[in-house]
């Protein structure tokens, strides 16, 4: 249990979705091995959620999903009126919003976006010690987006303890011919967006590379399940114990029946995810992977 504590973040997304989703991602930290998740600022349920995580914080992890594609804008709809629609949900797309900070709009765009990082970052502040950075999506990962969360920080006298970088390495899955056809393609254009976008952040992300870990979580988002995920650990752990990093495995164990307990129901893309048995299995893993742990 040291050694992994030490080594692999296995990781849960998406906290504070909704108290049941919130519960089920708990169970694999009393019964299985997670133990690092993030959670969602903008969560209606944010009181509630953090209020069942008490029992749990001296043996987690705890970072601040930082928030640009579901539900509502903790800086109201007036402030952010290009990052949400009528209802004030939020609803800018990955690529529409990195497709806008090249166009004239990008100094409007940057003023919103540190508003809502600011709005959400000072939603957390109250239940966390320090500061633990990721994002829904990976939107942290759009430079205007990178660029507004660091100065938001440095505008707080804050500072970065941890933050992820997805820029996921591709050796493992070569090493596994067998696995090949198992790959969405959609994932392969993530994997290779977020590389490419890495790539532009590099002098942004520097001063913060010794602060995050080797990341596992892009190739088989959604279906982070035990068999594939088993076989491909000992590679991963191998290139995180090369670089002296610690390796984060990324897993969105928290699921629910009811697309009406969420956060934004008429989010198709994320209640379709929530709802699907790809939830099930991703428990499944965090339970019964350490018996699998080299």
């Amino acid at each position: 249990m040291k050694r992994k504590r030490e080594t692999i973040l296995f990781h849960a997304d998406d906290y504070g979705a909704s108290p049941e989703i919130s519960k089920q991602i708990l169970s694999c930290c009393r019964k299985g091995a997670l133990n690092s998740l993030s959670v969602l600022p903008n969560s209606p349920h944010l009181e509630a959620c953090m209020d069942l995580l008490a029992p749990y914080r001296q043996s987690l992890q705890i970072s601040i999903h930082l928030n640009l594609a579901e539900g509502s804008s903790a800086a109201g709809a007036e402030q952010v009126p290009l990052l949400v629609d009528g209802r004030g949900m939020f609803s800018i797309s990955f690529l529409k919003l990195l497709l806008l900070s090249f166009t004239g709009k990008r100094k409007e765009l940057k003023r919103q976006l540190k508003a809502e990082m600011r709005a959400q970052l000072v939603r957390m502040l109250p239940y966390v010690e320090t500061l633990r950075l990721d994002s829904h999506q990976h939107y942290h990962m759009i430079p205007i987006v990178l660029e507004s969360i660091l100065e938001t920080v440095s505008d707080l006298h804050r500072e970065i303890a941890f933050l992820r970088i997805p820029a996921e390495p591709v050796l493992p899955f070569l090493l596994h011919p067998s696995l090949y056809l198992t790959y969405r393609p959609v994932n392969l254009v993530k994997q290779t967006v977020l590389r490419v976008l890495y790539g532009m952040d590099r002098r942004l992300l520097a001063p913060y590379r010794k602060n995050s870990a080797v990341f596992f979580g892009i190739l088989l988002s959604g279906r982070m399940d035990l068999e594939r995920v088993g076989k491909l650990l000992p590679s991963f752990l191998r290139i995180a114990e090369r670089k002296g990093m610690p390796l984060e495995v990324l897993c969105h164990p928290g699921g629910t029946a009811d697309a009406d307990t969420l956060m934004d129901p008429d989010n198709r893309d994320c209640a379709g995810f929530y709802t699907s048995a790809g939830r099930k299995a991703e428990r499944r893993m965090l339970m019964e992977i350490e018996e699998r742990l080299p």
